[in-house]
């Protein structure tokens, strides 16, 4: 028997019979014989084989396929990569809410206002070609200063779209930790809110990798003149939003 064979049948033996829609439910949470303490959905995972000689892990698998991974679904071959699925989905909604906020009138809680797939893909294509036309290069780290709003998966999509690497960067880790992630990643843009902005500037001469801040929800007269010595610019999110034309995905 060989290796191949053998892997099999160790994963096929934590594989139950295809489970009904019945069993499919919390009911169905049942001691795996080779994972001690831990329990698995039974019809949903396997549990690979693999054991390191020091502490506890286990390898989870979908029981779709236990034995190789999977990059592509069967009903949606050219989709591969986070960009491919977005595109896929302004394409199928366009006109569909995707990306809604509570609008807050007079300190009330108002209601939704929401953004298309459709919109959203616009707003993706203009953030990702204003960073290009100011000079960040492709493959370049951006930092998502903010919690979480439109505005944060927007950028998200843009680097899947334009081949950035985006960076989370927590305010409630403190300022130290943020310096830290920074100057760690050579993060070249970051998008904040005027709230983190300040903290931004508090240290900003010691991040030297720091090209460009883009502050969400900011308004352009209202912001702060870049530091002559930091060699970086700021402006607002609306600004980068509207000020150059799209460019080809890259």
């Amino acid at each position: 028997m060989d290796a191949t064979e053998r892997r099999l049948r160790a994963v096929s033996a934590h594989l139950q019979p295809q489970a009904t829609a019945a069993r499919r439910t919390s009911d169905s949470l049942a001691p795996n014989p080779t994972a001690g303490e831990y329990a698995h959905v039974l019809g949903y995972s396997a549990v690979l084989p693999e054991k390191l000689q020091t502490g506890k892990w286990n390898v989870y698998r979908s029981a779709h396929s236990p034995i190789t991974l999977i990059d592509r679904f069967s009903d949606y071959p050219d989709i591969g990569t986070l960009h491919d699925n977005f595109v896929n989905a302004v394409e199928t909604f366009r006109d569909c809410r995707y990306l809604g906020t509570r609008v807050h009138a007079d300190g009330t809680i108002g209601d939704y206002k929401w953004m298309t797939y459709g919109e959203a893909g616009t707003s993706r294509t203009a953030i990702g070609s204003g960073l290009i036309c100011h000079g960040i290069p492709k493959g370049a780290r951006v930092g998502l200063y903010f919690i979480n709003r439109p505005e944060w998966t927007i950028v998200d999509n843009a680097c899947s779209a334009y081949s950035y690497v985006s960076v989370p960067l927590y305010d409630t880790l403190g300022p130290d930790a943020v310096q830290f992630i920074v100057n760690h990643a050579s993060v070249e843009a970051i998008f904040c809110v005027p709230q983190t902005l300040s903290t931004l500037l508090s240290f900003i001469t010691q991040m030297p990798c720091v090209r460009l801040i883009v502050v969400v929800g900011g308004i352009d007269e209202n912001m702060p003149s870049s530091p002559a010595a930091a060699g970086m610019e700021i402006i607002t999110y609306s600004m980068l939003h509207r000020q150059v034309g799209f460019l080809n995905n890259h």
